[in-house]
């Protein structure tokens, strides 16, 4: 899903294969460069119901529910826009390429999906796409973290592109410590969180970034005009949500990117999480339970 992963197992090394089997699973199913995946059949499907996997139809349901929980401040329908402004290649395979039909849309509700669960299959609404993005590596942190603890893991700490779910014993003290980076040149440590079985997720403007027509880009897209954020002084650049699901930490770190700290720090507290912002011009503004996990 253009992303690299780290994993730590505290318990049978075996369990480390048995992620990286499971990892590579989760990517040929959701990733949007993979001609194979579900993703690109649904995709592709121009209205018609499209047989996935279970692992899919999970992934689609929490795409529709962020979209809805968030007042579409997450929008997974958001690919043809970065396909038009030039990131259609993976970053991590140069090879991938997304293809999409020139006439999809963005932008609109995916409410009308109909995902039936008895047999496995996903009708999208006709034009719209989906893009698993940083849900779709939290989710998927969050699915092999529980499954290697399943398997006999004492403790599991994956890190998926920046999210990262926290289960089991630590290595300090049972717990497992997590160091909050600046965005800046400064190269600063903001925080770090301590986290028992939990999860924290960055959201940064500068994590995907590249050059089309001569203009520098990056992958966070305001979901009203289907541009690249802009930096000005008040602009958050960073935001890190701390939870219990690393998909839903990085849910809300992308809306308090693009809604900004009124809006975003409202939801994030309101789904019980806490979070870090940090502005273009340096500021750092915390939520209220952001002191409870972090030194």
């Amino acid at each position: 899903m253009g992303n690299t992963a780290d994993l730590t197992v505290v318990g049978d090394p075996s369990l480390l294969g048995v992620a990286r089997v499971r990892l590579e699973q989760l990517e040929q199913r959701w990733s949007r460069f993979i001609s194979s995946s579900d993703i690109c059949a649904l995709n592709q499907s121009k209205g018609a119901a499209i047989s996935v996997h279970p692992d899919t139809i999970t992934l689609v349901r929490y795409l529709v529910d962020a979209q809805r929980l968030t007042n579409r401040f997450f929008d997974p329908t958001l690919l043809p826009s970065l396909v038009q402004l030039g990131y259609a290649r993976s970053m991590t395979n140069a090879s991938l390429v997304t293809q999409l039909d020139g006439s999809l849309r963005w932008g609109e509700p995916l409410a009308s999906t109909t995902i039936d669960i008895e047999n496995s299959t996903v009708t999208l609404p006709i034009g719209l796409t989906l893009d698993p993005g940083g849900l779709g590596k939290g989710l998927a942190a969050d699915i092999v973290a529980s499954e290697l603890r399943e398997l006999g893991a004492e403790g599991v700490c994956i890190s998926l592109g920046g999210d990262i779910r926290c289960a089991g014993t630590g290595p300090i003290n049972g717990a497992w410590t997590i160091p909050v980076g600046s965005p800046f040149p400064s190269a600063e440590i903001l925080g770090t969180a301590t986290l028992f079985d939990g999860a924290i997720a960055t959201s940064s403007l500068d994590a995907k970034t590249w050059s089309f027509d001569n203009t520098d880009m990056h992958h966070v897209l305001n979901p009203k005009t289907g541009l690249p954020l802009q930096r000005l002084p008040d602009q958050v650049v960073q935001a890190t949500v701390i939870g219990a699901e690393a998909v839903w930490a990085e849910v809300f770190a992308t809306v308090v990117l693009v809604a900004g700290v009124v809006e975003g720090f409202t939801q994030v507290e309101a789904a019980g999480l806490a979070a870090l912002a940090v502005f273009a011009d340096g500021r750092c503004l915390e939520s209220s339970r952001w002191k409870e996990y972090t030194k």
